[in-house]
């Protein structure tokens, strides 16, 4: 098989899963959003698969609340300006991706997804997972960014709950 032939069936994405929590306790399922992997966190793959780049141990989950459509050539320099990460939430940094893997296939956060308690009303378009736990931060790897299929009204009050899961089987 070629590369090209290759490249073609090979595909490797994560995919967001989001909830709202209302404060009356109503729960509302946004359902399941693709991602994209821009260039600097194939980059970040890339280097790990073949030895060129340090393991990162932590990353983190954030929202942004601009209406950007991610490119692969996107960074976490996009992130507070670009994108608009939304920092309208009372946790004092970016959700940590407390991720599990299953020893198979799967690494995810379903169980634990990243939470955030908003303080104002706000619109958001997507979120994204970068190695910089900095609210409103521009820099680390940001690995994927999704944008939401339709952008979602977040009632202050409200819990925003964002899992973040990877497949590695074809």
């Amino acid at each position: 098989m070629t590369t090209k032939e290759t490249a073609g069936k090979c595909k490797l994405g994560f995919v967001y899963t989001a909830s709202i929590e209302l404060p009356d306790g109503t729960i509302i399922d946004l359902g399941e959003h693709e991602n994209l992997i821009p260039q600097a966190g194939i980059d970040q793959l890339a280097g790990l698969i073949t030895g060129d780049a340090s393991a990162i141990s932590s990353w983190y989950v954030g929202l942004f609340a601009g209406n950007y459509v991610p490119t692969s050539a996107t960074t976490s320099a996009d992130l507070p300006t670009n994108a608009g990460e939304s920092t309208a939430y009372s946790e004092t940094t970016r959700q940590a991706w407390t991720k599990a893997y299953d020893g198979v296939s799967l690494i995810t956060s379903s169980a634990n997804r990243a939470s955030f308690t908003f303080t104002a009303d706000t619109t958001l378009y997507g979120g994204f997972l970068v190695s910089n736990s900095t609210k409103g931060g521009a820099n680390g790897v940001l690995l994927s960014i999704a944008r939401f299929a339709t952008p979602y009204t977040v009632p202050s009050g409200s819990l925003f709950k964002l899992g973040v899961a990877i497949s590695l089987a074809a």
